[in-house]
Order: structure tokens, then C-alpha cells, then sequence
């Protein structure tokens, strides 16, 4: 993977996040060109792999910004790549956005559908998809910030502490939620909630069992589970298996439904990105 080494090397504002999922698409793509590295190709011939009507257009946009990424760095043209990302696929990302949207607008279920829900799950003692679904609902978080350590250890709550880890520090009236690894932490830094919901802390305590710590996703072995494991998880205990991305939908549209501007910054915060992107992105509603 030495061209992918290189392009790598080259991006020196790439956080480690970032850094896996271009890798990701990198291997995706080796296994599209059966192996063809992107330099011994031309552009056209990339293009000819990357435009299939079969690929997603978010996923053709990734796909054909690490054979930028690689030719740019290894010294080779790439003008035509960049031409077709920011013309054809732009286009293309719109009007799949839209075709998606108006599916979605006619399916997805109410925010208090979604809580009733989240209270059930507590009622018969799934107190992992409890948490979950706690945590989707109010924060509005990505399924790699629920990847989280459950501790009584109050040292992950001081300001100095220096980890890689997500931690549900559990105290006796309350529990902080702490993000040091989450999709825009090279942005935004380390991520601090309060949460003083008594459901929420004895869902903690139960699933801590006596112990100093233990992981909120595991497998049956008891062990915590892998970073790419985490989403498969996560939609398996969402309503319908809706997954975090169309809970984040459904909060912002029952933010909009009630004109509660204050909530739909709150969510951005927290996700955390800009407003503009909330809307931009993830407003079903947004033309």
C-alpha cells in the first residue's frame, strides 16, 4: 500500500478517524480495480471503475477523493477525478438526497415514538439499549461515540486527563458523559454532557454490577467489541432498527415541528458540527 502510505504521510492535517476510513476506501477501491494500484492507471480508467450507477454518490465522492488524494501525493494528474467530483458527483449527491428525503419523510416515526420506546427497553432491563437509545435521543451522537467505558473512576473527568477512550463516569447523583474519540474530535475537542436523570444513572449502576468499570457494548464473552463492530450494534437496538443517523433526523425534525431553535443548536453542539451542516446534511426537509 505504498502510494496509499505516501498520500497519507502527505495529509498532515488527517486525524487518526479520518485517517482509517480513507484507508478503508482505499482497500474498498483495490478491491473494485481487482488489485490495480490507482498509479499504474490512468484517469479515465478510474473513472470507468468509479462510475457505476450501483455505488451511492457519497460513496463515489469518497472513493474518488483517495484516488486524488493518491495521485496528487505520488506526482501523477488528477484534474479530471476533481472535475467529475465537483461537477457530476455534486449533482448526483443532490438528487439522490432528495429522492432519499422524500422516502424518509413518509416513514420515519415521531420523537415520542422513539422515547416510548427507550422507557420499554428500561422497563424490561435492557439497560445497554437503554443507554443507547438515552443517548441517540438527547445528544444526538454518532454510533463511535457510544463506544463508551462505564467507571467509577472520577479521574476521566478531569480536565488533564489524557485518553482515547469514551467514559460514562457514573457518581452517586449523577453521570458525566465524556468523548475523546468521535468523528470531529480534531475539531472540536474533548466533548463533556451532565446527565442527571435517575433512570439513566441506575441503568448505569445495574450494568456496573458492583465492578470499577466496564464496557457499554460487549460480546458475549464479556469482552468489549471492536470499533467496526460498533454500528451493527448500535442499529440492532434503535426502533426498527432505524440506526443513529435517522434518529438524528427525527430529533431535528421534531426540533423544527415545534420551532424550538434553541434545541436544534443544542444538537449541533453536541453532535458537534456547525448548524450550517446540520441543516445541510441531515434536515430531510432542506430542498
Amino acid at each position: 500500500m505504498a502510494e496509499m502510505e505516501k498520500a497519507i504521510s502527505d495529509a498532515t492535517n488527517l486525524g487518526k478517524n479520518s485517517k482509517s476510513i480513507y484507508n478503508s476506501l482505499y482497500r474498498r477501491f483495490m478491491k473494485m480495480s481487482s488489485g490495480i494500484k490507482i498509479m499504474a492507471m490512468n484517469e479515465d480508467k478510474i473513472l470507468d471503475i468509479l462510475d457505476d450507477d450501483e455505488i451511492p454518490p457519497k460513496s463515489q465522492e469518497g472513493l474518488c477523493t483517495v484516488t486524488i488524494m493518491v495521485r496528487r501525493a505520488n506526482e501523477g494528474s488528477y484534474e479530471k477525478l476533481l472535475r467529475w467530483r465537483e461537477t457530476t458527483i455534486k449533482k448526483r449527491r443532490e438528487n439522490y438526497k432528495m429522492k432519499q428525503n422524500e422516502l424518509l419523510a413518509d416513514t420515519l416515526p415521531d420523537k415520542d415514538v422513539l422515547e416510548s420506546y427507550m422507557n420499554n427497553l428500561f422497563n424490561e432491563k435492557d439497560y445497554t439499549g437503554y443507554i443507547i437509545n438515552y443517548l441517540l435521543i438527547t445528544f444526538g451522537v454518532r454510533n463511535l461515540d457510544l463506544n463508551v467505558i462505564l467507571t467509577a473512576d472520577n479521574e476521566v473527568i478531569k480536565s488533564n486527563h489524557k485518553s482515547n477512550m469514551n467514559y460514562l463516569y457514573v457518581a452517586s447523583k449523577y453521570v458525566r458523559y465524556i468523548r475523546n474519540n468521535y468523528k470531529t474530535a480534531d475539531v472540536y475537542g474533548k466533548q463533556r454532557h451532565m446527565i442527571e436523570r435517575r433512570r439513566f444513572q441506575s441503568a448505569c449502576f445495574a450494568l456496573l454490577d458492583g465492578n470499577y468499570d466496564a464496557p457499554l457494548l460487549k460480546l458475549p464473552s464479556g469482552e468489549a467489541v471492536s470499533e467496526d463492530s460498533v454500528g451493527k450494534i448500535i442499529q440492532r437496538k434503535t426502533f426498527k432498527e432505524l440506526g443513529e443517523g435517522k434518529y438524528y433526523k427525527i430529533n431535528i425534525l421534531d426540533a423544527k415541528k415545534n420551532g424550538n431553535i434553541k434545541r436544534i443548536k443544542e444538537l449541533a453542539k453536541s453532535r458537534p458540527h456547525s448548524v450550517e451542516t446540520l441543516f445541510k446534511e441531515y434536515d430531510i426537509q432542506d430542498k
